[in-house]
């Protein structure tokens, strides 16, 4: 919301291969691969491209009724249920993302590996308030089911977090630090061993700690 693209990659180094998603090994010892997604990809803030960010409020007229294009209205008026999450604020992954992503974890799977996918959005409906749901969610679903090797996804977006297990993967919704009060804390680490992932959260609405098994 704060910078743009460009800004991010000159700061951040935001892309590999010339694309905002990739993955990588952490540890040699351990067969767990990181998937790093852009669920603004297709957005009316900034897509990946100026056609995707066209594309986004094509998208988002045809699935929202209201003024998206103004502030201070009820962007989600009308809307029920995962309906809501066609809010301007929200985004999808493109069908070469969604392809990459499914060549990925097919790969991943093959070799033996576990997965975990980092994102903005959130993924699974009740880890999260469905505002917050990135707008072609079940496209990805359906890839990380297909593949078996995803045991976790960690998230944002949802201020105030959640957790749901589905599927046989983990999804974390974080809690932001900007709800907390006094001395209210919201972070978590994950530490990696060769058989397992362990992650420790302070924030309310998930559980302090999980561990999660893979294969070696």
């Amino acid at each position: 919301y704060n910078f743009k693209r460009h800004q991010l990659e000159g700061v951040l180094k935001t892309k590999t291969d010339g694309a905002t998603w990739y993955s990588f090994r952490p540890s040699a010892v351990s067969p767990l691969r990181v998937v790093v997604l852009d669920s603004y990809d297709v957005s009316t803030i900034e897509g990946s491209t100026e056609e995707n960010t066209k594309t986004a409020s094509t998208f988002l007229a045809q699935h929202n009724p209201n003024d998206i294009h103004s502030f201070g209205v009820d962007w989600s008026a009308g809307l029920e249920g995962t309906e809501r999450r066609f809010v301007p604020y929200g985004g999808l992954m493109s069908d070469e993302q969604l392809s990459w992503l499914k060549q990925t974890l097919t790969a991943a799977a093959a070799a033996g590996e576990a997965a975990v996918i980092l994102l903005h959005t959130p993924l699974c409906p009740g880890s999260c308030n469905p505002l917050c749901l990135l707008w072609n969610y079940q496209d990805v679903l359906d890839i990380i089911k297909e593949s078996e090797s995803v045991v976790a996804v960690f998230a944002g977006h949802d201020h105030d977090g959640g957790y749901l297990v589905q599927d046989g993967v983990h999804h974390f919704t974080l809690p932001s630090p900007l709800l907390c009060l006094g001395e209210e804390l919201a972070f978590a680490t994950v530490d990696l061993f060769k058989d397992r992932l362990l992650v420790k959260i302070e924030g309310d609405k998930l559980p302090p700690i999980v561990e999660i098994p893979f294969s070696v």
